[in-house]
């Protein structure tokens, strides 16, 4: 029996190994091409006017050849929790037309790019090597973790982003080692192929005091409440455009031109594909009041319309301008705000506060910690049960009297959704806490 017990952990030990390698160069890859056709971009607007060429072909490809990739993310949730099948085309698609949206000025991010192919070589080297059923949905949180920690530059808040990802409330302790594998050497696998990420630096620490905690607190709500209302926003947008708009075609159509008309109405070209100036702005303390709003209602538009690419990037600008801003506002470090806008407004709407805080240590290090903590959880709980992940699964309820349990995002929100309606019909009230 030990025997077997230490062929089967040499066997995931060497799979993570292979796929932390192969998860590296691909970050390098999709890091560098999203740099040159964000330069492309950027030099010829033009490319601007293709936008709806692309949402239209992503929806035919999705449509005709995805195989239920379209589920994205939620589809390699769907794989640790349900054994979902991931087909591999799912990595190359969304590699391709994550690559065309940002040439073509798509308000969305790389996240949800690096996840699905991490998640995606996971599926598939755990079914080369025949992990079982007990070690394929470690070695596949293990592969989110290798997305996560490579693209972005931060192996550590990536081994736990794996680790919490696929549930609320629980942190899957039996991935901590794959998770660490993966995402440290997919991570320094990216690096040597010269890839290098963004530093952004706090300039000042206040010392704890009541008003600086107090200051905290309510950008923590703020920071909460707005990623609460990205992620109901993109769903509901996505809902609304599936009842309004029963054809695919039409539906991208239609939702690309609608970013396009935003995007000249009022001028929000600086707030297409990743927009990280943002970030800077913010820890500056040179943020303008409509910076988050703008982008923010680009992003749901986009991710909306079906545009390939992920949350988190933009959810690090919304927040880090709002922070600036509320810092500005307060006469308190705006780099330190912006920083817990940062973290925040992604780990809240992701569902991920350890994440949240371990991103934080590594970005910016040590000193403000307990403002990491702070922040991770109020928003966390403020944010509800609410996400961008649909499929994740409510392990322990945020809130000791709801009954969530044991059921996903997507169902609990279906179901307040009734409740709603059926207390409107009764003249009742209904409040969703």
């Amino acid at each position: 029996m030990g025997i077997i017990r230490l062929k089967n952990f040499l066997m995931l030990l060497l799979s993570t190994l292979i796929l932390g390698v192969l998860m590296g160069g691909a970050s390098a890859a999709f890091l560098t091409l999203l740099e040159w056709v964000t330069a492309a971009r950027e030099q010829h607007l033009f490319l601007v006017a293709f936008l709806p060429a692309v949402g239209v072909l992503t929806a035919f490809v999705y449509h005709k050849f995805g195989k239920n990739s379209q589920r994205g993310n939620n589809l390699i949730i769907d794989s640790v929790h349900k054994q979902a099948h991931v087909p591999f085309r799912m990595a190359f698609f969304t590699f391709t037309f994550t690559i065309l949206t940002h040439l073509t000025g798509g308000s969305v991010g790389r996240e949800g790019t690096a996840v699905q192919i991490g998640g995606t070589l996971a599926n598939k080297i755990g079914n080369f090597f025949k992990l079982n059923e007990k070690m394929k949905p470690i070695f596949i949180l293990s592969g989110i973790s290798a997305g996560f920690g490579s693209v972005f530059g931060t192996p550590l808040a990536g081994a736990f982003f794996g680790m919490e990802m696929c549930f609320i409330g629980k942190l899957s302790y039996e991935a901590l080692l794959p998770c660490f594998i993966t995402s440290f050497t997919a991570d320094y696998v990216t690096r040597l192929f010269g890839v290098s990420h963004a530093a952004y630096e706090i300039q000042a620490v206040p010392a704890i005091s009541l008003y600086n905690i107090a200051v905290v607190i309510a950008a923590s709500c703020v920071f909460g409440l707005t990623g609460r209302l990205f992620a109901v926003s993109v769903h509901k947008l996505k809902g609304l455009y599936a009842k309004l708009m029963k054809q695919y075609a039409l539906r991208a159509f239609a939702g690309s031109l609608i970013v396009l008309a935003v995007m000249f109405s009022f001028n929000t070209v600086k707030y297409d594909g990743l927009s990280t100036w943002m970030i800077s702005a913010g820890f500056r303390g040179e943020v303008h009041f409509f910076d988050p709003v703008l982008k923010f209602v680009m992003t749901v538009l986009s991710l909306g319309a079906g545009f390939q690419g992920g949350e988190v990037t933009p959810l690090f600008d919304m927040g880090a301008s709002l922070g600036g801003l509320i810092g500005q506002a307060a006469h308190v470090s705006p780099s330190l705000l912006a920083a817990l806008g940062l973290i925040s407004v992604f780990g809240c709407a992701a569902n991920t506060p350890l994440t949240t805080i371990m991103l934080g240590i590594e970005l910016f290090g040590a000193a403000a910690m307990p403002y990491y903590v702070v922040a991770a959880l109020i928003s966390y709980y403020v944010s509800g049960h609410n996400g961008i992940y649909s499929s994740q699964l409510i392990h322990t309820s945020k809130y000791h009297r709801q009954e969530h349990a044991g059921q996903t995002l997507e169902t609990v929100g279906n179901r307040s959704l009734l409740d709603l309606l059926r207390k409107h019909r009764r003249g009742g009230h209904y409040s969703d806490e």
